[in-house]
């Protein structure tokens, strides 16, 4: 662990916020498809295979357009002129982790067409690796910060319970 800090450490200020950028978007992402994917199984009954990965890749490319759409348009009410090349490929690195969360439910959906799984399994299958990909990503974010296993193990959990609070209302709405 240590040396991936360090290795980490010695990317400069300009890497490290692409990365965390890309990183926030990505747990935006997830909380998102975590709401979607809720909605999903509440109602599996109305929805073809097809239409799920539809409805999910729909959403995280509509969040990707959206990103774009707005850092290009903030950044010419701002700056009062159009965005440069390099600001775009920044803002292309950290738009992609809108696009990441969704690849194993889309899997995982697809897999239900094989009949492998049925569509409300791989939607089960796909929230709970989205949650734990939020759990996952909390307690290696808070290691670099905290020595303490408990305290890294309970903000981690905290976090955790904001994706599940997600879907839970979701469910509890039957939306």
């Amino acid at each position: 662990m240590e040396s991936q800090k360090r290795k980490f450490e010695s990317l400069s200020l300009e890497a490290r916020e692409q990365f965390a950028e890309n990183t926030r978007e990505r747990i935006y992402s997830t909380i998102t498809l975590l709401a979607v994917l809720a909605a999903l199984w509440h109602t599996v009954q109305y929805h073809s295979a097809l239409g799920v990965i539809a409805s999910v890749a729909g959403t995280v490319v509509g969040l990707w357009l959206a990103t774009l759409m707005s850092d290009r348009m903030s950044y010419r009410a701002v700056h009062g002129k159009g965005m440069p090349t390099e600001k775009y490929r920044k803002i292309l690195f950290a738009a992609s982790g809108l696009l990441a969360p969704a690849a194993a439910p889309i899997l995982l959906v697809a897999l239900s067409m094989t009949e492998i799984l049925t569509l409300k399994t791989a939607l089960t299958i796909s929230i709970i690796l989205l949650l734990l990909s939020l759990f996952l990503f909390s307690i290696v974010g808070s290691r670099r910060i905290y020595d303490s296993k408990q305290k890294i193990l309970m903000i981690s959990l905290s976090e955790l319970l904001i994706g599940v609070g997600v879907v839970a209302l979701k469910l509890l709405i039957g939306e």
